[in-house]
């Protein structure tokens, strides 16, 4: 038991350093220190994820989602939710060392009701059963799977499905084989093979971010409200018509306006994938416009998925080697716009959502928001172009 409460103490304190961190992103990055290798992690909970998430859980997703590139702690979180309502299904609760209690059983995987037939696979150690398996503890592994996944996490001498510590980071072995994520959305659905499982997990997920973004009727800011320190909505693009947000790996990234996902594709690595935008989400807008993310992360929506502005798309990405990240320098998330097949800035679109007065991207120009180009202030701008509809 020593062994156990010393295990969870430095997990605590590391995550906690973790943490520290990440609560420091935005403060650093609003100072002008780049943050170019900001963990997976970045994701600041939001208030539902704090009153719902047990403490005990909270810094163990962060530290677990530090292991591996390009998958957020609220996938684990998300993950946790569906699964057993983080350990407290049927009146379970977490004691101190990890141990959930009373254990956590699935059903019988007997074949009946749709379920797989697995026969008993572990002799009823872990689910006990002696016909057939059941999925078992907090994150519901089937006994079949915890044996290729599983580990004595808190050193223990043990490796104990119904124990966080160690099933936790069974589970990112799971979604994260490789050691790094480059679609979210697949990697959850390789845990449990359910479409409908995936959105219930991505939608906690996004409940579970304090990603609290400008959503003014039909249009919504790409990024995080706490990232706009960080970043110059107007700031003009180095070569052609479009926006780069210089903000950490990780950082969640929203649909712009209401549409449809018109592209939704992993990316690896630059040259080697000549894919210069990297991993990449396309939205066809219900404005009639044509909003194109590059350099992702992760991306968390599918081809063809119905969206809503400020629905979560993906994670920013660009750090230079890393899958999708496509051809850049560092960190950042790159928006471009097009109507009908022409480039538009989109420095007055952010900027008038900022300001509560979205416009039609039609309206939007073509010049002004190119270095070199003569500058525009575009404040002024959508102050006349307020006044001339107003009039």
């Amino acid at each position: 038991m020593k062994a156990v409460a010393g295990f969870a103490g430095s997990a605590v304190a590391a995550a906690a350093a973790v943490l520290m961190l990440i609560v420091g992103l935005v403060a650093i990055a609003a100072g002008g220190v780049s943050t170019a290798t900001a963990s997976s992690g970045a994701a600041q909970p939001s208030a539902e994820a704090l009153a719902d998430i047990p403490a005990i859980l909270r810094p163990l997703f962060v530290v677990e989602a530090t292991q591996c590139a390009g998958l957020p702690w609220t996938a684990l979180a998300g993950i946790s939710r569906v699964e057993s309502n983080h350990g407290r299904y049927g009146g379970a609760s977490i004691d101190a060392a990890g141990v959930v209690s009373p254990p956590i059983f699935g059903i019988a995987l007997d074949g009946s009701g749709g379920t797989a037939r697995i026969l008993d696979s572990d002799g009823g150690r872990w689910d006990r059963d002696v016909a057939f398996d059941r999925a078992v503890g907090p994150f519901q592994f089937i006994p079949s799977s915890w044996r290729i996944f599983g580990g004595d996490g808190n050193r223990d001498g043990v490796a104990d499905p119904h124990n966080v510590y160690d099933a936790l980071p069974a589970m990112r072995r799971h979604l994260c084989p490789e050691g790094r994520v480059g679609d979210v959305r697949a990697a959850i659905f390789s845990y449990n093979r359910s479409d409908a499982y995936v959105d219930d997990v991505l939608d906690w997920a996004r409940r579970y971010t304090a990603t609290a973004t400008a959503v003014v009727g039909a249009y919504a800011l790409p990024v995080p409200l706490a990232m706009l320190d960080a970043v110059n909505l107007v700031e003009p693009h180095h070569d052609y018509q479009a926006w780069d947000a210089p903000v950490p790996v990780g950082t969640p990234v929203f649909a712009i306006t209401d549409g449809t996902i018109a592209t939704a594709a992993a990316a690896g690595v630059y040259p080697t994938d000549p894919n210069r935008c990297g991993s990449t989400v396309a939205i066809a807008g219900a404005d009639g416009a044509h909003y194109v993310y590059c350099h992702l992360s992760a991306i968390t929506v599918n081809a063809d998925q119905p969206v809503t502005a400020g629905t979560l798309v993906g994670y920013s990405g660009g750090q230079p080697g890393a899958p999708g990240a496509g051809n850049t320098t560092g960190p950042h998330l790159h928006l471009g716009v097009r109507v009908a097949g022409t480039a538009v800035c989109p420095q007055p679109i952010l900027l008038a959502v900022a300001r509560g007065q979205p416009f039609p991207p039609s309206l939007a120009p073509t010049t002004g928001c190119v270095s070199g180009a003569p500058a525009v202030d575009w404040s002024r701008w959508l102050d006349r172009l307020r006044n001339a509809e107003v009039s």
